[in-house]
């Protein structure tokens, strides 16, 4: 056996089916985390140290905490932004399983359509043109089946990338609406902008230890100067950062109302599906309407999934926009 194909077994064991918390676990392991959190670990040593040695300046004590503050900053948003990769990542897998599914469903609906068109054929019921235009039916579900498997591995393994071997299964509870003042926490926890303010305590500190009898004026008024530098940017990246971070949380709203409407569309399907099958077992219709009816759900489903997984993607990138 190929390498590739026992990899895609490994990855497709039904013993590795996980939910999504359960592959979120795994954030803090991948490694950009990894490395955030030694950064935050290097920097709350450093200040530990700083705060032991009896000969530390309030400008050192200063320095080294801002830095183990912004290190955990840092660590705080590469931990977030590694839960929405991973979030992104499994629903681009799981809608790729279900693109499968849904490929092989319309190969078989092709492939029993061109059966019927033959036999029609023979019996003077269809054309030369009817059995073309079936023959390129199926070589083109054959074609879309091959390109979903082709998504399919590729989705898998970049979801392995991250988490390890895991196949993804369907969502079952989506998180609530994000309460309080998600958009103001957002903001003063945003590293960016912490580096920013502890930029300009740290001149403002600066500008405090000048003793305006013997600093040169000069001095005086650079510091001052790049204090309301960093004011004006400080001002401007906050203003960007809000309405950015409000936009991204207006779109959670309708995006969970999608999510309602496709349930509906979803379980009007399955009714469909269901009296179709009734009337299956009576004799009343085709094999072919009742794979056709069966596609209609599958495609019902997958919409479903997606609108699902827009609200995931928006509610865990919200997040990571810190």
């Amino acid at each position: 056996m190929r390498k590739g194909a026992l990899a895609l077994l490994l990855l497709l064991a039904p013993t590795l089916a996980q939910p999504l918390p359960e592959a979120l676990k795994k954030a803090p392991e991948v490694t950009a985390v990894v490395l955030a959190r030694l950064e935050a670990e290097t920097r709350r040593k450093d200040l530990e140290r700083t705060l032991q040695d009896p000969l530390r300046t309030p400008l050192a004590e200063l320095q080294a905490r801002q830095a183990w503050e912004l290190a955990e900053a840092r660590l705080k948003r590469a931990l977030a932004q590694a839960e929405n990769e991973i979030a992104s990542a499994y629903a681009q897998a799981y809608e790729a399983l279900l693109q499968v599914g849904l490929a092989e469903k319309a190969v078989e609906v092709a492939e029993l359509g061109l059966k019927a068109t033959e036999i029609r054929l023979k019996g003077g019921g269809a054309t030369s043109l009817d059995l073309l235009e079936a023959q390129n039916r199926l070589l083109e579900a054959r074609k879309n089946l091959e390109l979903a498997q082709k998504g399919r591995d590729s989705a898998l393994a970049a979801l392995a990338q991250l988490v390890g071997p895991w196949r993804p299964e369907s969502v079952k509870e989506l998180p609530t609406l994000p309460e309080g003042k998600v958009v103001e926490t957002l903001l003063q926890e945003h590293a960016d902008l912490l580096q920013l303010r502890q930029s300009l305590n740290l001149l403002r500190f600066q500008r405090g230890l000048l003793d305006e009898s013997f600093a040169p004026r000069k001095d005086i008024e650079a510091l001052e100067d790049q204090s309301q530098a960093l004011e004006t940017n400080l001002a401007n990246l906050e203003r960007t950062l809000r309405l950015g971070l409000e936009a991204r949380y207006r779109q959670l709203v309708p995006l969970l109302q999608g999510v309602k409407a496709a349930e509906e569309a979803y379980r009007a399907a399955q009714e469909r599906y269901r009296a179709e099958e009734k009337r299956f077992q009576a004799g009343l219709t085709s094999r072919l309407s009742l794979l056709q009816q069966e596609l209609s759900l599958r495609q019902a489903e997958l919409t479903l999934e997606q609108a699902k997984h827009a609200y995931l993607k928006a509610y865990y990138g919200l997040l990571a926009s810190r």
